[in-house]
């Protein structure tokens, strides 16, 4: 998840000083505390989420696509879906012909262990662990 951090912006504007903020969303001039996320800055009420606009300031959001999500709509539209119990995996997961579990699901699948897959002449090498994350937005296996 991205981190948001809140700044109090002067309102005054001298030669001198920096140019004056504009939020992000609306584009009016932020005063009073503003949220800075990714070098761009918000309105603490402006900061809400894309899909279900949910405050994004008091907890994680997640970026895909230039669109800021809360975690609830990142995993239901971009989440990873385990086959074996249909949850979203995150952390470690176990893949195999191209599905993608929990390693307890994996195991776990009714008949099946992963002992099973070797005796039934199936190649070693489909079967990986990888681990899921969801930061910056982008959930992906990493090897």
């Amino acid at each position: 998840m991205s981190p948001a951090v809140a700044h109090t912006q002067d309102t005054h504007h001298h030669s001198s000083e920096k140019p004056l903020i504009q939020c992000y969303k609306c584009g009016e001039l932020c005063k009073g505390e503003v949220l800075r996320v990714q070098n761009k800055h918000f309105h603490l009420k402006c900061f809400t989420c894309k899909a279900c606009g949910c405050d994004l300031a008091q907890g994680g959001f997640f970026m895909k696509n230039g669109e800021y999500l809360c975690m609830v709509d990142y995993q239901r539209m971009h989440g990873t879906r385990c086959n074996g119990c249909g949850d979203f995996v995150e952390g470690e997961v176990v893949t195999a012909l191209g599905k993608t579990y929990h390693p307890a699901c994996f195991t776990t699948v009714p008949g099946r262990r992963q002992g099973d897959l070797q005796r039934e002449g199936l190649p070693v090498s489909i079967l990986h662990r990888a681990h899921v994350s969801g930061t910056q937005g982008h959930p992906g296996l990493q090897q």
